[in-house]
């Protein structure tokens, strides 16, 4: 099996589950976004530890290009409830809620979907394939 990529291209992936379900509350469009194909924005991201309180959030940039496959998410700043995180905890603690939620996407509603990660040090690319024969 070999894969191709899933494009972002509101047929094979749509940005709605990106900008309603994933990047939606705290988060704001930069001033390039929905400039030709760029898609950009800024917003805090939190990682709740019981689902009450926020026990890590973060400053995070995210953006994508229409029509490509990828999604990247740079993180700016971290900030613990209880200084219980540093830098790398934070991180940490919110790139993998992110692979978590991205992961979710693979299953019987997107069967040939597949999601893959790469990470530089405070950047996560996001990147979707189909399993193609």
């Amino acid at each position: 099996m070999r894969r191709c990529e899933a494009p972002i291209d509101n047929k094979n992936l749509l940005e709605d589950a990106f900008e309603d379900d994933v990047f939606r509350d705290g988060f704001m469009q930069a001033a390039d976004h929905r400039r030709r194909d760029m898609r950009h924005l800024v917003g805090i991201k939190e990682v709740r530890d019981d689902g009450e309180f926020a026990d890590v959030s973060g400053i995070v940039d995210v953006r994508w290009c229409y029509g490509d496959n990828c999604v990247v998410i740079r993180l700016l700043a971290v900030s613990g409830a209880a200084d219980t995180y540093d830098w790398e905890d934070g991180r940490k603690a919110i790139f993998d809620d992110y692979r978590r939620t991205f992961k979710a996407w693979e299953g019987p509603e997107n069967p040939d979907l597949r999601v893959e990660f790469g990470q530089d040090c405070d950047t996560l690319s996001v990147l979707f394939y189909w399993e193609c024969d």
